[in-house]
C-alpha cells in the first residue's frame, strides 16, 4: 500500500460508520422543515390573534425571503411562539433558522434555551457547549455551559471557563461575581471575597452580593468583615444582557410587577424589548441595532452612553463598526483611532481598526493592527481570521495556513476556521498535507459533516488521489448528498463523480446544486459553480477543489454593507 493510501484512508473508514447518522453542519441553504400550527384554543385571545396573525404574515413573505431575511424570519416566528409558551413549533422554527446559518452561534444558543425552557437539560448543554465553541465572547452562552456544570457540580471546569474570560474581559460584573460563588462553594473564602469585590466595583448597585461577600469573610473567619458586609446587603443584582434570550422569555403578567409594568415603557422605537433595553448595556444594544442595520439608533445610542463614557473603547470601538458598516469610512476610522488611544489593549479596539484600515485599501495597516489584537489575545479566532483571509487575498497562503490552523486548535468545532484551513493549503499546492490533517481531525470527530465534505471535495481533485482513494471519496459524497442538498455537499458530490468518470451525473449534480443557490437567494456565488460546470460538461476535472474565484481562494475585501431595499412584493403593514 502506498504510504500517501495508508496515512489518510483509515481515518476516513472510520468516519463511514458513523455518516449515516452525522449531521451536516455545512448547511448554508439547507432544506428546513415545516413548522407546526400549535393549537391557539387555549391561548388568551389577544395572544392567539397575534399569533395568527404573526403566522400569516410570516407564509405570505415566506416567498420573498432569501438568505439572511429567510433565517430572521424563521427566528423572529421561534420566538413568537416561544414567547406564548408554544415551545414546540419554536423548536422547529428556530431549528430551520439554525439549519440555514449553521456556523450562527446566535440561533444555536437559542435553541439551548428552548430545551431548556422543555426540560430537556442534556439537549440544551450539548447546544450551549456547541455555541460556545463558535462564540467565545458572548457572555450568555458562556454562563449557560457554567451554571449547567455548577448544577452537574464541575466546579473547577465551571471555574476556568470563568476565569479564561475574566483574564481578557475585565468589564463583566456578572462573570465575577459568577466566579465568587463558585469559590465561595469550594471553600476559597479568599478568592470569592477578590472576585466578589470586584463585581461590586463594576456594578455598585448589586447590592444582593454583599450578602455573598459576608459569607466569604465568613468563612475566612473575620467577622467584622463579614457584619459590615451584610449590613450593606440589598436587592441588586448585577445585569448579563442577553437579547437572545429575552427575546425568548414569556412576557410577565403587569398584575405580578407593577414597577415594571410602569417602567416598561422604551424610550426609542428601536424594536427591542423593554426589559431587554434595560438590562443591556449600550454597547450591546448598540450591536442589536447594528445588525438589524437601524445605524442612526445606533448613533443616538452610543452619543448618549459616550456622554457620560466620552473615553470607552468599548462604546467607541461600536461606534466605528456603525460608521463602516454604514460606509462611513473617515468616520469609522476616527472612531477606530479613538477606540485604540483610550485603550490600546482592547483587542477589540484593534480589529476594529484593523477592519477599517482594510477597507480604506491599507493592508499593511490593517496586518499590524490584527497583530496587535493577538499579540493581547492570541486565542481571538476574529483576529486570526481576519489576518488569514488578508493574507490569502494577498497570495501569502502558508502564512494564511497558520493563522487558520491556531483557530482550529483552539475551537476544533470552528467549520469556517477548517474551511478556510483547507482552502488555503490547497491554494498552496499542499492538498496532500491537507488531507492528512483532514484524517487527524476525523479520528478526534468522526461525526463532522464539515471534515467529511472537505475530505471529499480535496480528495477528488488532489492530484496525488489514487483511483481508490478516488472510488472512496464517491462513497462517502453519495452518502452526505443522501443527507443535505445543500450546494456546497452538491458541488463536493460532483467532483467525486467527475473524478470517477460519471460526468453526465456529475453535470447534473452540479446543475442541482445552483438551482439551490438560485432558490434561496444566493446567485453571486454562482460564477465559481458555473466554472466547475462548464469543466465537467468538457469532461475535465478541476486541478483545485474550489474555483479560482471563490471567496474562500480570494478572500473578498471587507466593505460596508449593501444598500438594499426591502422585498418588492412584501405586503404592507
Amino acid at each position: 500500500m502506498p504510504a500517501f493510501m495508508s496515512l489518510k484512508t483509515a481515518p476516513a473508514l472510520v468516519a463511514a460508520a458513523a455518516l449515516l447518522f452525522a449531521t451536516s453542519a455545512f448547511a448554508a441553504d439547507a432544506l428546513v422543515k415545516p413548522v407546526p400550527v400549535p393549537d391557539l384554543s387555549k391561548a388568551p385571545e389577544a395572544t392567539a390573534k397575534q399569533l395568527r396573525e404573526t403566522r400569516i404574515e410570516f407564509e405570505k413573505m415566506k416567498p420573498t425571503l432569501v438568505g439572511d431575511q429567510l433565517i430572521q424570519g424563521y427566528a423572529l416566528l421561534g420566538a413568537d411562539y416561544a414567547r406564548a409558551g408554544f415551545y414546540e413549533a419554536a423548536a422547529v422554527a428556530i431549528e430551520n433558522a439554525a439549519a440555514l446559518a449553521p456556523t450562527d452561534s446566535r440561533w444555536i444558543y437559542a435553541q439551548g434555551l428552548i430545551a431548556r425552557l422543555r426540560n430537556e437539560n442534556a439537549a440544551a448543554l450539548g447546544y450551549f457547549e456547541k455555541a460556545l465553541s463558535i462564540n467565545q465572547d458572548y457572555l450568555p452562552m458562556r454562563m449557560a455551559v457554567v451554571n449547567a456544570r455548577v448544577e452537574q457540580g464541575d466546579f473547577e471546569g465551571a471555574h476556568k471557563l470563568l476565569a479564561d474570560f475574566t483574564a481578557a474581559n475585565t468589564k463583566e460584573p456578572v462573570a465575577y461575581a459568577m466566579l465568587g460563588e463558585i469559590a465561595l462553594r469550594q471553600k476559597r473564602y479568599a478568592e470569592a471575597a477578590d472576585a466578589t469585590m470586584k463585581a461590586l466595583a463594576l456594578d455598585p448597585k448589586a447590592t444582593k452580593l454583599y450578602a455573598q461577600l459576608a459569607d466569604a469573610y465568613a468563612g475566612a473567619g473575620n467577622a467584622k468583615a463579614s457584619a459590615d458586609a451584610r449590613a450593606k446587603a440589598g436587592d441588586g443584582v448585577p445585569a448579563l444582557g442577553d437579547p437572545i434570550a429575552l427575546g425568548l422569555m414569556q412576557g410577565t403578567p403587569a398584575t405580578l410587577d407593577p414597577k415594571a409594568a410602569a417602567a416598561s415603557t422604551a424610550p426609542e422605537d428601536t424594536g427591542i424589548s423593554p426589559a431587554a433595553a434595560r438590562s443591556l448595556t449600550p454597547s450591546r444594544e448598540a450591536e442589536f441595532l447594528l445588525e438589524t442595520r437601524q445605524y442612526d439608533n445606533a448613533r443616538r445610542k452610543l452619543d448618549s452612553a459616550l456622554r457620560s463614557r466620552p473615553n470607552d473603547s468599548e462604546l467607541l470601538t461600536m461606534y466605528a463598526r456603525v460608521e463602516a458598516a454604514d460606509g462611513d469610512l473617515e468616520q469609522a476610522r476616527a472612531r477606530a483611532q479613538a477606540a485604540v488611544s483610550a485603550n490600546s489593549r482592547d483587542p477589540g479596539a484593534q480589529i476594529a481598526f484593523g477592519r477599517v484600515l482594510e477597507m480604506g485599501k491599507d493592508d499593511r495597516g490593517a496586518q499590524a493592527a490584527y497583530e496587535r489584537a493577538l499579540a493581547i489575545d492570541a486565542r481571538s479566532a476574529e483576529a486570526r481570521i481576519a489576518l488569514g483571509n488578508l493574507l490569502m487575498r494577498n497570495g501569502r497562503y502558508g502564512e494564511a495556513t497558520e493563522q487558520y490552523r491556531a483557530v482550529t486548535q483552539a475551537t476544533p468545532a470552528n467549520g469556517e476556521a477548517w474551511t478556510r484551513l483547507m482552502a488555503a493549503q490547497v491554494a498552496d499546492g499542499k492538498c496532500s498535507a491537507a488531507i492528512k490533517e483532514l484524517n487527524a481531525a476525523l479520528g478526534k470527530d468522526v461525526r463532522n459533516g464539515i471534515l467529511m465534505q472537505l475530505f471529499v471535495r480535496i480528495t477528488s481533485t488532489c492530484p496525488a488521489s489514487n483511483a481508490e482513494e478516488k472510488r472512496m471519496a464517491l462513497d462517502y459524497g453519495g452518502k452526505i448528498y443522501q443527507q443535505s442538498e445543500a450546494a456546497p455537499i452538491g458541488e463536493s458530490y460532483a467532483l467525486a463523480l467527475a473524478a470517477n468518470g460519471k460526468w453526465d451525473d456529475a453535470v447534473k449534480t452540479q446543475q442541482a446544486a445552483m438551482f439551490v443557490l438560485v432558490r434561496n437567494g444566493r446567485r453571486h456565488e454562482l460564477p465559481a459553480y458555473r466554472d466547475f460546470l462548464q469543466q465537467f460538461q468538457a469532461h475535465k476535472l478541476p486541478d483545485k477543489a474550489w474555483a479560482p474565484m471563490s471567496d474562500l481562494l480570494r478572500p473578498e475585501r471587507p466593505a460596508p454593507d449593501p444598500k438594499t431595499a426591502p422585498p418588492a412584493q412584501a405586503p404592507a403593514r
